[in-house]
């Protein structure tokens, strides 16, 4: 009881001042504009201003109306609407509002009209009511036809439709553009070099065509020893390939299923050729036997006395052929055996002579002591010049025996006989060299 007559004695100086004689003001101040809505929506938005204007609680009313001067507020739908009774027009932007049968999608907003002009811009703002177009010029900085991704509208059926160009300065990169292997996004599609993934093939031979049953790695770029092609088809062979040249060998050096196209036949040339090595033989007459065009020596015929000298000489020339096989594929030259031809005899008259030929298919290319042949074979085989080649000679030599020449008449690498010169006349006989020319036939593509 004296504790409490003590507290009252002594008062609380802290306590506010009674109001008008009843409780103290606990009215609160507002810290946001929202602590001040009064739930009207057509008055406006009230703010939190604190001003001389502000009621107790800080709280003052809107200074703009909700609706525009020739527009409708609808409170129970909280809504603003054109007045169309009064023109629809409330921005005064010349165009009504769809909701009067206008064609202004935002009848609040003067910028807002089809005549307006669309900006790029990345929330949606339908400047000129369609809702196709994303920007202006500005909107394809590359000049590739492709709206930058930065640029969008908002759709009626909601959400943002967007420009598609995620690389609006550089023209190469745009929606549609083929995607290679840069390590960039040249089509826009969020992926980066999906289709420059390139199946890479064995590339064996080195020829820049590989083979379609070896893949050995796929990516952007080939490894060593593999190509992005895969047409060879016969890759341990650098002379085969799409990219070769067709040779005349009965083999298919294009990988195109056929053999030898555009191969010659028939009759051979000879191009002009140098005289093998001779020397001055004994005689008075001075003679030069060639075959005839398109022909080749293929061998000598010779009458030998008792003591083995041979007293009298003749050239047996063939027409030479390129030679098919079954299905009508060169595939070599083909000297016309029997249809050789004897040139004039020199020596002996009347004498006897006895045939010495070279082995079917091949050709004179050297003549020794005692009349030796040496023979070749020609094949129909690509040089760099686009001329046949003599392949290996052909086994063993043959000769009618005899003394005469006494050195080697050889013709130069590449050409083949075709024909003799020397002396004659008075009992003696000489060989003093051989005709060479080269087999011509040009391959073609």
């Amino acid at each position: 009881m004296l504790a409490l007559v003590f507290g009252a004695a002594c008062g609380d100086d802290d306590a506010p001042p009674p109001v008008d004689g009843g409780a103290p003001d606990a009215t609160a101040l507002c810290v946001f504009d929202e602590d001040c809505d009064d739930g009207v929506f057509c008055n406006g938005s009230e703010r939190c201003a604190r001003s001389a204007s502000a009621g107790p609680d800080g709280c003052a009313p809107a200074d703009v109306t909700r609706c525009l001067p020739l527009e409708v507020c609808l409170e129970s739908e909280q809504r603003c609407e054109a007045d169309c009774a009064r023109g629809g027009d409330a921005d005064g932007d010349g165009h009504a509002a769809r909701a009067c049968g206008g064609d202004d999608c935002d009848d609040g907003n003067a910028a807002v009209s089809p005549d307006a002009a669309e900006v790029c811009d990345g929330e949606g703002r339908d400047e000129d009511c369609d809702p196709a177009t994303l920007a202006g010029a500005e909107g394809d900085g590359d000049g590739d036809g492709a709206v930058r991704a930065a640029c969008c509208n908002a759709q009626p059926a909601g959400g943002l439709r967007c420009g598609e160009d995620c690389a609006d300065g550089e023209a190469a990169i745009r929606p549609g553009a083929m995607e290679v292997c840069n390590r960039l996004d040249d089509d826009c599609d969020g992926r980066v070099d999906e289709e420059g993934m390139t199946p890479f093939y064995a590339d064996t031979d080195r020829d820049g065509f590989g083979d379609a049953a070896r893949v050995v790695a796929t990516g952007c770029r080939a490894p060593a020893g593999a190509t992005a092609d895969a047409t060879d088809c016969n890759d341990a062979d650098a002379s085969v390939s799409p990219g070769a040249r067709e040779v005349c060998d009965g083999d298919d050096e294009t990988c195109d299923a056929r053999s030898d196209e555009g191969c010659p036949t028939g009759a051979v040339r000879f191009t002009s050729g140098a005289a093998g090595p001779g020397t001055v033989g004994s005689g008075t007459i001075f003679y030069d036997d060639r075959c005839s065009e398109g022909s080749a020596l293929v061998g000598l015929a010779a009458a030998i006395d008792g003591s083995g000298v041979a007293t009298a000489v003749a050239a047996l020339c063939a027409p030479v052929t390129v030679l098919a096989d079954e299905a009508m594929r060169p595939w070599s030259y083909a000297p016309e055996v029997g249809a050789t031809v004897r040139l004039t005899e020199r020596g002996a008259a009347g004498a006897v002579l006895d045939d010495a030929r070279c082995p079917a298919g091949a050709v004179v290319v050297s003549i020794g002591p005692g009349l030796t042949l040496g023979c070749a074979v020609l094949g129909v085989e690509r040089a760099s010049d686009g001329y046949a080649l003599l392949r290996a000679p052909a086994e063993g030599s043959v000769g009618p025996g005899g003394g005469a020449p006494t050195t080697a008449f050889v013709c130069p690498p590449r050409e083949v006989a075709v024909g003799l010169f020397g002396f004659a006349g008075a009992g003696a006989l000489g060989i003093d060299g051989i005709r060479c020319a080269r087999p011509d036939l040009a391959l073609r593509d």
